[in-house]
């Protein structure tokens, strides 16, 4: 099971968009595919449930809220298995075996983030507790009950908080969506540099602090960044645009071959009826579902270069 968190400290860029079509379109060719939605905007997860049906369903019982509530003790603990719920109008329009699940967010999980590192802050063994809050959710993706999963896609708050941490140890891979400005391109490098030190500081911390004797080194990848919002002009990026990919391009980081052109009805804020437009055969931008299939393509080959080749 390959664990990809998407992130980017700005928001706005697209990452909600991406992590819902590119979930989507993997599940479309056969695989299991967990979303986690650790945002709490809940973006993703308004994505495929309307909000009523949030309230209704899912608020008090379902999200991951709960699930962090156990971590710190202040109900009993659940399984993240336990959490997994499947939209039904995005599942329906999967062709073959695949299956697109999610756990959802909540409007109330910034309240959860503090609290975790009110937590850490107030221990006399800070660093040992931060270790177990930082490795909480790599730990948590080992129920046997997720086992099924081919890949889990965690859409991430744009910040670098004690949730965001947890994500980044979880994972085999970062993607990156990210807007051709300057904005963008400078949280891209700010990002590199805080993953490496955190990666750094964790495995350094496992020596110390891990209880089992073989804990595994941490070492999260950069599955690449993804240019969205992209401008045309005769089917390229507009200067000022081109400029900013090829400033990223000369940090050493992967760039996807493939951009994501602008357009105002993906990238608004929910999701039509709840089916990712990659899954929607009648829509007003097909350029636009392409692009997003292609760039599942260039994912693939990322997590998977040897069968890529085959």
């Amino acid at each position: 099971m390959y664990v990809v968190s998407v992130i980017n400290y700005k928001g706005g860029v697209g990452k909600t968009t991406m992590t819902a079509n590119l979930g989507a379109e993997l599940a479309n060719r056969g695989m299991k595919v967990l979303l986690i939605d650790l945002d709490p905007q809940a973006s993703l997860t308004f994505s495929f449930y309307d909000p009523d049906d949030w309230r209704d369903r899912l608020r008090d019982d379902r999200t991951v809220k709960r699930w962090y509530d156990g971590l710190r003790g202040d109900t009993p603990k659940v399984t993240l298995g336990e959490l997994v719920v499947s939209p039904g109008p995005a599942n329906a329009h999967l062709k073959g075996a695949g299956r697109l699940d999610l756990i959802a967010s909540h409007l109330q999980l910034v309240d959860i983030d503090l609290a975790l590192a009110r937590g850490v802050a107030d221990g006399d063994e800070y660093d040992a507790e931060l270790f177990r809050v930082r490795g909480s959710l790599a730990e948590g993706l080992h129920d046997a009950a997720l086992d099924p999963y081919d890949l889990v896609l965690i859409d991430c708050p744009p910040n670098f908080n004690v949730v965001t941490q947890s994500a980044i140890i979880a994972s085999d891979h970062l993607l990156i969506p990210a807007k051709a400005d300057y904005l963008s391109t400078l949280g891209i490098d700010y990002l590199h540099g805080n993953v490496r030190e955190l990666v750094d500081r964790y495995n350094a911390d496992s020596r110390r602090f891990a209880t089992i004797r073989r804990h595994h080194k941490v070492a999260p990848g950069i599955a690449g960044v993804v240019f969205t919002m992209i401008q045309l002009m005769a089917q390229r990026p507009i200067a000022a645009h081109q400029g900013y990919m090829d400033q990223v391009r000369a940090l050493g980081v992967p760039v996807f071959p493939t951009a994501l052109r602008e357009n105002v009805t993906l990238f608004a804020t929910n999701t039509p009826r709840g089916v990712p437009v990659v899954l929607r055969d009648r829509v007003t931008a097909p350029p636009v579902r392409d692009e997003l299939r292609q760039i599942t393509t260039e994912f693939l080959a990322h997590l998977q270069p040897a069968r890529a080749t085959a």
